[in-house]
């Protein structure tokens, strides 16, 4: 297995065990924080690398202490870092992340990946040296939006699948353009929200998750719908398949979608059903649910085995 994730690199700065809600002229105190790796491409290429994948990142981070921080912190986790650029004069995107027993918010800066794209080289490196490519964040990454139905195309010629997960629009206005992706990606990630939103965009009325699902599997070859902390559905060939999720005590929620696909990915990529696939998904997403930060507590293979067998035993 040898994975390319093309995409945005920023750092997390998470807040939690916070006083009440952000208030105009008050301020408010946090009992923990930590600043770590995040951007969702970077929480899953952690989460295949320590599922034993071999990882090249293809991504840009300014020319900063954030930067630096960054390309260290994937190196450390057997990343290959090559291709990730540093833009002099630019700064890296940070995204803070206030986070509350019931969800969490985020406020991103999304310094120079707005202006990210790939090269000939970029793609030329992804299609010689990959079997899948994973993209994720696609409405933050205005630049890339235009070469990357190119990087679709030319890795699909190649032989590659193709992952995506787009994540929230933050201009709530442009989630058509996905469409003209959707024959040439193999697995579309999506959230509750976000399925909804693109089906009512793609077909102009409001429906259920279930014919949703339903009605994007026409046109991509398995969806993946995640469902927080009720498991996760997915639709391939015609059949629709549902996980629940694993009880556990939540500290953050940050990266936990991007965990899932990690984990997804790893099964799909070793030829496992989609039943185990989702339930790879799920015990990845829990797991990094137990600690502050999308990757402090994504697991190992053996610690992935370790969690599904106490869990499953305890049912």
């Amino acid at each position: 297995m040898n994975v390319s994730v093309v995409g945005e690199l920023n750092v997390d700065i998470i807040m939690r065990g916070i006083n009440g809600f952000p208030e105009l002229d008050k301020e408010k105190l946090a009992e923990e924080g930590k600043i770590t790796l995040g951007s969702s491409s970077a929480i899953c290429a952690v989460g295949l690398s320590r599922l034993g994948v071999k990882v090249n990142f293809i991504g840009a981070v300014g020319d900063d202490i954030l930067g630096e921080y960054i390309i260290r912190f994937l190196n450390n986790e057997r990343i290959n870092t090559l291709l990730v650029k540093r833009k002099a004069g630019s700064n890296t995107g940070f995204t803070v992340s206030l986070t509350y027993p019931e969800n969490r918010a985020l406020i991103t800066y999304t310094g120079v990946m707005k202006d990210f794209t790939v090269n000939k080289e970029d793609i030329e490196f992804v299609i010689s040296n990959s079997t899948h490519l994973h993209i994720s964040s696609f409405f933050l990454q205005k630049k890339l939006q235009q070469d990357i139905k190119e990087l679709f195309s030319k890795a699909k010629e190649r032989g590659l699948t193709v992952s995506l997960d787009p994540g929230w629009d933050p201009e709530d206005k442009n989630w058509s353009k996905l469409k003209e992706l959707f024959p040439l990606v193999d697995i579309l990630f999506l959230n509750e929200i976000e399925t909804q939103r693109v089906y009512s965009t793609l077909y102009r009325e409001d429906t259920n998750i279930d014919k949703a699902i339903e009605k994007l599997s026409k046109e991509v070859k398995i969806v993946v719908v995640k469902l927080g902390e009720k498991g996760a559905l997915a639709m391939a060939d015609n059949n629709k398949y549902y996980m629940k999720g694993f009880k556990i005590d939540v500290i953050d929620t940050t990266g936990a979608g991007d965990a899932f696909n990690a984990g997804f990915l790893y099964g799909r990529l070793s030829n496992y059903s989609v039943d185990k696939c989702l339930l790879i998904g799920n015990a990845c997403g829990a797991l990094s649910c137990t600690g502050i930060g999308g990757t402090t507590n994504l697991p190992t293979f053996k610690g992935l085995e370790e969690f599904i067998r106490k869990s499953l035993s305890k049912e």
